[in-house]
């Protein structure tokens, strides 16, 4: 099973102190992935015959928020704070403020105009005290993947109380006005940007899997965030019904069933 997910962001999350060292921000961009959010179902949002056919990894992050793909035609940026200082609008303020054609409309996503495209969508965790803000920027994109890999074809067929993603009418990319522009370009700005807001910052380059093999803190984070009963077994309990089947799902086990489902095991569709 492959995990495709910011073990760092995690990892600074639980040990950096904001207080003492400052605001931070991270950034980067993943192999191709689903990312969903933590109390969503997999089921329900990922197309995951889809994904494993075309090797997309799926994963679930701690932070609430729907569904969204990532490839290295992404870029993903997350805003570590106190949860006093904690506000998303502010922080998609200086995104669209850096980059000068986009900028946050409604739900606290960003839009490039005209035709209302999304163009990033934003979650956020907070918890003892500390808060960060993270959102997903689409720089160059193929669309038709992206729409294939959340386009589950189950998702009329599940009962749950999961959050459920909200999908966009209209999906956008920065290259699609600007064929200039690309992930290094674009990162360069923003974190550009935030050294000039934040003077005395500094920028690292971290090696992930030299740390994940390396930090056994990390690695025990990795290991959590790629284990089945993370990025299956979260998901809220649920009902799912097809034809002659119908199963009771708790923890991604199946705790009643009629049909070819079996009870005691793991929910599996093909």
């Amino acid at each position: 099973m492959s995990c495709s997910v910011p073990e760092k962001l995690e990892y600074i999350f639980r040990n950096h102190d904001v207080a003492k060292n400052g605001e931070a921000l991270i950034t980067w961009s993943n192999r191709p992935a689903v990312v969903f959010g933590r109390h969503q179902n997999p089921w329900l949002e990922v197309n995951l015959k889809y994904a494993k056919n075309n090797e997309i990894s799926v994963a679930r992050r701690h932070s609430g928020g729907g569904a969204v793909y990532h490839d290295e035609g992404n870029v993903n940026f997350s805003l570590l704070t106190t949860h006093q200082a904690h506000c998303r609008p502010r922080n998609l303020r200086f995104v669209s403020e850096a980059l000068n054609n986009a900028y946050k409309l409604q739900r606290d996503d960003m839009e490039l105009q005209p035709g209302n495209r999304k163009c990033s969508g934003t979650a956020a965790r907070i918890a003892h005290g500390m808060a960060y803000h993270h959102f997903t920027l689409l720089v160059v994109a193929n669309l038709k993947v992206l729409s294939a890999s959340l386009n589950s074809p189950h998702k009329n067929l599940i009962e749950t109380t999961a959050t459920r993603s909200v999908r966009a009418p209209a999906v956008g990319f920065l290259a699609q006005d600007d064929q200039r522009v690309n992930v290094p370009s674009v990162t360069d700005v923003i974190v550009r940007s935030f050294c000039d807001k934040n003077q005395g910052a500094e920028v690292e380059v971290i090696d992930v899997g030299f740390e994940i093999e390396n930090n056994a803190d990390m690695r025990k984070i990795y290991d959590e965030l790629c284990d089945w009963k993370w990025i299956y077994g979260k998901s809220p309990s649920f009902v799912y019904r097809k034809d002659d089947v119908a199963a009771t799902v708790k923890n991604g086990i199946v705790v009643e069933s009629t049909g070819s489902l079996n009870a005691g095991e793991r929910f599996a569709l093909d």
